[in-house]
């Protein structure tokens, strides 16, 4: 286990793990595994991949980020989960955790489902998805999962965006085939106000283990954070999408 923290200082900030000089941000506890991928990211370049954990409950992926503050916060990478990740029978994982200096609610990405799974945007860990509130309905036209479901093995990019003038949460989810482009599901939050100063873990805590496998995990590549809106790297989708959605 590293010290995983990084003072980011001024926004934005970028870390594209083509060099293997991030060990100051490798969180894996419990079992889980840190391995390097010079040329397996998109595109070709490095990428951080983590093999979950294995034993109880914890943190595994990069993080944390410390040294902003700031109104609104956004944080994208690029997510590639392996194709035993979901058999794995995980339960509930936090995909992202930002905190505010005062310690008010924490905005999330929560990856809840069954036999497959899927993300929500939450106030801690009061979620909103595209079907259903807390907890996924089913009808998310999002999810990670083996046939007939699928996205995995497949790159996304993800972005979660807290405004805590507004009291919003917005999650952005693109694929590349174009499905998905844009703003994907929104919550608000309990208790506006305050500044975003660190992001705690990107990749997860989990709040269960399964077996160690060489196909259960997931990968990181291209990550931004910023006080504005990201959006995917340019070229990322290679599909023929339909028109994004206009934001506020």
């Amino acid at each position: 286990m590293s010290s995983f923290a990084r003072n980011v200082g001024n926004l934005p900030f970028n870390e594209t793990f083509d060099v293997n000089n991030y060990q100051d941000i490798v969180w894996v506890t419990n079992g889980a595994r840190h391995n390097w991928l010079s040329s397996g990211g998109w595109q070709g370049g490095g990428a951080a991949q983590i093999f979950p954990i294995s034993n109880g409950q914890g943190y595994n992926g990069v993080g944390q980020f410390t040294g902003m503050n700031t109104e609104q916060l956004n944080v994208r990478w690029l997510m590639r989960h392996g194709p035993g990740f979901n058999s794995a029978g995980f339960d509930e994982t936090k995909v992202i955790i930002m905190n505010r200096i005062d310690y008010r609610e924490r905005p999330m990405i929560i990856g809840r489902g069954q036999d497959w799974r899927t993300w929500g945007a939450c106030d801690n860990t009061v979620c909103r998805y595209e079907g259903g509130d807390y907890w996924p309905d089913g009808t998310d036209s999002f999810k990670i999962g083996d046939p007939p479901f699928h996205r995995e093995d497949e790159w996304i990019s993800v972005e979660l965006e807290a405004n805590a003038r507004t009291g919003i949460i917005r999650l952005y989810i693109t694929t590349q085939d174009g499905e998905h482009n844009g703003l994907y599901v929104q919550q608000t939050m309990s208790t506006p106000g305050g500044e975003f100063n660190y992001v705690d873990v990107i990749g997860g805590y989990f709040n269960t283990a399964a077996p160690a496998s060489p196909d259960n995990y997931f990968i990181i590549d291209e990550l931004v954070i910023d006080d504005s809106y990201i959006g995917p790297p340019a070229g990322f989708i290679v599909g023929n999408p339909p028109n994004p959605p206009i934001l506020e």
